[in-house]
């Protein structure tokens, strides 16, 4: 007897007990389920709070599992502004109904749409260390995440919701593509194709008297002489500009830039052994090397025929082998074939390719094609890729004056660097100095940086992982065969929707 009475007393109790146990679950499975639809329902096109609730309920039946006799009794998925608010309830069956208080289950979720538009720039290493698998894995890799971020452009409601630009670099950066110089006025410094944002005459380097020509002098013109076109490279503003997005002016002869050109070097025939891009007969029988390597008046014919140094083509666009930059588009498929197009060729200068990715998405010029800064709902974002460390080599052994092969820092005697020494180590040292402020200057305009470093073993890491917005955005590639997983991580990192609530 007194065991029925226990039993009649308790048991509605651990009826109770266990109905809510089993809302508190179910209402656990409801806010997740809700949260999933709510997200997958903000990454759709939809423009409309009909469209996002149509696409919110298909997915909220489809996540959520409902044990039997349980209901949705109400759904609503609708846009306020930029959010997609979402409310669901459910009506659960009691096992101790008419005992305890039993309310419909019920959840919120919002979730912030992600209607910012895109604009990146992929500045990838295209030097001679990544030839091979490294380039090919790399071409297949960018080619994803340009796939990747495609498709969630796709799902935005916003116009133009993704542009891209393609910075390959190595030595130097090639700012356009080959280019004739048939049509070049000397007298006025310009002619079709030429843009006004560059100095043919090296005025900055003129004024501070490391020009490579013993007078001023054209080389667009020096080309149109020889019959060579410019093939479109240019070299680093000298500082502070090198590190800066200050627009070019004819009145600051230092911000604008310097039509790449390797001079004609001292004749191996002469007794001038070492110099590598020997090319035109030097026309002076002075024993100097500098006064045969600046003279101006001895560019009058075509370079002679011939390659050196890797496949490097003798001539004053030595080097500039490189696939020319592609300017912020709307099309996926020139940014692809643009990499699919990429070589490898010359030595590491991460700077400049940096320098260039940040004027890729730049509002000022010389391109002005990134929006405004701080514009509503458009992200800038740089994805840095290099396989090495920074490199202004020294090929002398006593017989090469220049200290230096010619690149897009000039000769090393010219003091682009900002420093003259010999040691290589000093140089790169003072390029990873540029890079480091370079990077802050850009972090300081809001734009993200993701940096990908990939099989280099030696030195720090810290350079690169300093260089990215945050640590997470820093990826230390081992293996290149990692290298497709590391950018889809980014394309998902920049893919990211974050809820509120």
């Amino acid at each position: 007897m007194i065991f029925a009475v226990t039993l009649a007393l308790l048991a509605p109790l651990m009826l109770g007990v266990f109905d809510i146990y089993l809302a508190s679950t179910q209402r656990t499975r409801l806010q997740d389920a809700l949260d999933a639809a709510a997200l997958f329902a903000a990454r759709s096109p939809g423009k409309t709070s009909a469209a996002v609730d149509a696409v919110g309920d298909a997915a909220l039946l489809a996540n959520l599992s409902l044990p039997n006799s349980a209901t949705i009794v109400a759904s609503t998925f609708a846009l306020q502004g930029d959010t997609v608010v979402a409310h669901a309830e459910v009506e659960m069956p009691a096992l101790a109904a008419g005992l305890w208080p039993h309310e419909n289950l019920r959840a919120t979720s919002e979730v912030v749409r992600s209607l910012d538009r895109l604009e990146l720039a992929l500045v990838l290493d295209n030097t001679g260390s990544m030839s091979g698998k490294k380039l090919a894995t790399l071409k297949t890799s960018a080619k994803d995440l340009v796939d990747k971020l495609e498709v969630a452009a796709a799902r935005s409601p916003q116009a133009d919701p993704l542009k891209m630009s393609l910075v390959p670099f190595s030595m130097t950066v090639r700012v356009q593509d080959t280019t004739s110089v048939k049509k070049y006025k000397a007298n006025t410094h310009s002619g079709p194709g030429i843009p006004t944002w560059i100095d043919p005459e090296g005025k900055a380097h003129v004024a501070a008297g490391k020009d490579i020509f013993n007078t001023q002098s054209d080389r667009m013109a020096l080309l149109k002489a020889m019959g060579e076109p410019w093939e479109g490279c240019v070299e680093a503003r000298r500082q502070p500009y090198d590190v800066q997005e200050t627009a070019p002016t004819t009145s600051t002869p230092a911000t604008r830039f310097v039509p790449y050109f390797w001079p004609d070097e001292p004749d191996a025939n002469d007794g001038f052994s070492g110099y590598p891009n020997d090319y035109l007969d030097d026309a002076t029988s002075s024993s100097s090397w500098s006064v045969r390597e600046l003279n101006a008046a001895k560019y009058k014919k075509s370079p002679r025929s011939g390659s050196f140094r890797s496949g490097y083509e003798y001539g004053p666009n030595a080097g500039c082998g490189l696939q020319p930059i592609v300017r912020l588009t709307t099309s996926s498929a020139s940014i692809k074939s643009a990499i699919d197009d990429m070589t490898a060729v010359g030595d590491t200068n991460i700077p400049l390719g940096m320098a260039w990715g940040w004027r890729m998405l730049s509002p000022n010029a010389p391109f002005a094609d990134g929006t405004p800064y701080s514009t509503p709902h458009v992200r800038k974002i740089i994805i840095l890729m290099t396989d090495g460390v920074n490199t202004m080599g020294d090929p002398s052994s006593g017989w090469e004056q220049n200290k230096s092969y010619y690149s897009g820092l000039g000769y090393i005697w010219q003091g682009l660097l900002g420093v003259t020494s010999a040691n290589s180590g000093t140089r790169t040292n003072r390029m990873d100095d540029r890079l480091a402020l370079l990077c802050d200057n850009v972090k300081a305009k809001d734009i993200v940086v993701y940096t990908v470093r990939v099989e280099v073993r030696s030195g720090e890491s810290s350079l690169l992982e300093d260089c990215a917005s945050s640590p997470d955005k820093f990826y230390d590639v081992q293996d290149v065969a990692d290298l497709s997983a590391a950018f889809d991580s980014i394309a998902g990192s920049i893919d990211n929707l974050r809820l509120t609530r």
